[in-house]
């Protein structure tokens, strides 16, 4: 990381600091910044990511659910970009209407997958 990345880097850590987060002994698995708590919630601040920890022996199956979760949300995501424009290109109100039906479903499976999401999470 370049000198102005470390400075950087270290003026949002302070910030998060002074905004009530602690710093915890734990390290990112994948830049190997402290980890910070914030509100129930581990984090690494330079990643922008939810850490969670699993005691050993739970490894997998916690890996395992957190990738279906994180590829769930990205169908969803997608699944919702499709719908609005599905609404864009509407040519009459029953088709808007549809589509708009499917983007609220779409939305309320994204409300419960992070339910879901932040429950794994505690």
């Amino acid at each position: 990381m370049s000198s102005t990345g470390d400075k950087e880097s270290i003026r949002h850590m302070s910030e998060l600091l002074r905004s009530g987060a602690t710093m915890t002994a734990d390290h990112c698995p994948v830049c190997n910044t402290p980890l910070f708590r914030f509100k129930g919630q581990l984090f690494c601040p330079k990643c922008d990511k939810p850490v969670v920890i699993v005691k050993e022996g739970e490894e997998e199956s916690t890996a395992k659910t957190f990738s279906v979760l994180g590829d769930l949300e990205k169908t969803l995501i997608q699944k919702i970009q499709e719908s609005n424009q599905r609404i864009i290109d509407a040519r009459g109100l029953d088709e808007a209407k549809e589509s708009g039906n499917l983007l609220n479903i779409w939305l309320q499976a994204m409300e419960r997958l992070k339910r879901v999401q932040q429950q794994q999470r505690e």
